[in-house]
């Protein structure tokens, strides 16, 4: 699975968690990169405009997912800049990413 749907739960303290579920129901997917930012968890949205909202447009696709907007990582000390966008699978490193990734395409890892 390279994208792991997830969906945000309330307990009855108050506190938050991500559950897994089905892509229908998520609000979050959680990706795994071989980018400097390993794991990256985005509210997401499949139907629907996003303006306003927060959240980037998934397909619902576990095996080959496409988001849209671009991701924009700034992490220091990891590094100044991770610039990506996700397309079927496949994370593209943009020219203003600062780490040695810098306009490469690569598959996405594996979720657990």
């Amino acid at each position: 699975m390279k994208a792991k749907p997830l969906r945000l739960a309330v307990g009855p303290d108050g506190n938050t968690s991500y559950l897994p579920c089905e892509p229908s129901e998520a609000t979050h997917v959680m990706l795994n990169t071989p980018g400097p930012i390993q794991t990256i968890i985005l509210p997401v949205m499949i139907k629907g405009t996003r303006a306003g909202t927060g959240n980037w447009t998934w397909n619902g696709d576990t095996e080959k997912p496409t988001l849209r907007p671009s991701i924009l990582s700034r992490c220091p000390p990891i590094c100044e800049c991770c610039h990506s966008f996700v397309n079927d699978g496949q994370i593209q490193f943009l020219s203003d990413c600062t780490h040695e990734l810098v306009n490469q395409t690569l598959d996405l890892l594996d979720v657990e």
